[in-house]
């Protein structure tokens, strides 16, 4: 099977993208029960694959949801799914739905979880555009539940609110809850002051990002001082760079917000996002660098 659309993996099997295969009374599609995750493929090499498998398996215990299968073998399925794509750049999703039963509130703990998945090409270009020139966003109310570090099937109010950006003609929406910055629809968010990194804190409020991660490690390399603590509206309004990281689009500026421009100093050559950007993109290169033989052709 090889689809230039891509594939999925359902109820145990490789099936095409319109092939319907998710029963009426599976949890995910009733109640929103499971978890999800999503991984840039590039090169035809999962990035960050075993930090992305670990978020997993936390946000399925922070559940109490069961994992029937060991991540070697999700590792293994994600690995026969690019095979059979023959995809080189590639976007990964996979979830697990508490399984399916009869619809009720409560569940029986001895269901079998379901796992799905889909396989697609990435198109890189827009989030390239993003990258390079900078994004246009609103603050928006935080209106989702309070375990946000949970990769939760439960994304309606992102969903909203990710809508109402576009609507107003903008790229996204960065949460705010109680006066303090949280995260963007799909994205965590940063800012720099004075030469200083500063991100929301990884607790219960935000997802705590896989790309989030790798660019805290990074930062030592650099150099940059960082603080992981709260701040409002008004500090990022005034900071000199703000920007959003996520597996899709990796880095990206944000220069406007509700009307008003932001942090400009990140477009700069020499500014931290530019440094960490270039960093990131070697990070790349080095864990999903093609083969020799891939190079010339064998």
């Amino acid at each position: 099977m090889n689809s230039t659309d891509g594939i999925a993996y359902a109820r145990g099997r490789f099936v095409n993208l319109d092939e319907p295969v998710i029963p009426v009374d599976d949890r995910a599609h009733q109640f929103g029960d499971g978890i999800y995750e999503v991984i840039r493929v590039y090169h035809g090499r999962p990035f960050l694959l075993d930090e992305h498998l670990a978020r997993f398996e936390r946000s399925a215990a922070a559940i109490g949801l069961r994992l029937d299968r060991p991540m070697d073998e999700l590792r293994e399925l994600i690995f026969t799914a690019l095979d059979r794509t023959g995809f080189s750049d590639a976007q990964v999703y996979f979830q697990l739905s508490r399984g399916i039963v009869k619809r009720d509130h409560a569940y029986p703990a001895d269901t079998p979880s379901h796992l799905s998945m889909t396989v697609r090409p990435m198109v890189d270009a827009r989030f390239h555009a993003a990258r390079t020139n900078g994004q246009r966003v609103i603050f928006a109310e935080d209106i989702r539940w309070k375990y946000c570090y949970v990769k939760s099937l439960n994304l309606l109010p992102n969903v909203m609110v990710k809508q109402r950006a576009l609507d107003a003609g903008v790229a996204d929406a960065i949460f705010v809850s109680n006066g303090v910055v949280t995260e963007g629809t799909s994205s965590n968010v940063a800012i720099v002051v004075d030469g200083v990194f500063v991100t929301h804190p990884a607790d219960e409020r935000i997802l705590h990002g896989i790309t989030r991660a790798k660019v805290l490690g990074l930062l030592l390399q650099l150099g940059v001082p960082v603080r992981e603590e709260k701040f409002s509206p008004a500090d990022l309004l005034k900071a000199d760079e703000v920007f959003t990281m996520s597996t899709v689009v990796e880095l990206a500026p944000v220069i406007e917000v509700d009307g008003q421009p932001v942090g400009l100093q990140a477009l700069r050559e020499g500014s931290v996002l530019r440094r960490l950007q270039r960093l990131y993109r070697e990070e790349i290169a080095r864990a999903c660098a093609p083969d020799v033989a891939d190079a010339v052709g064998e």
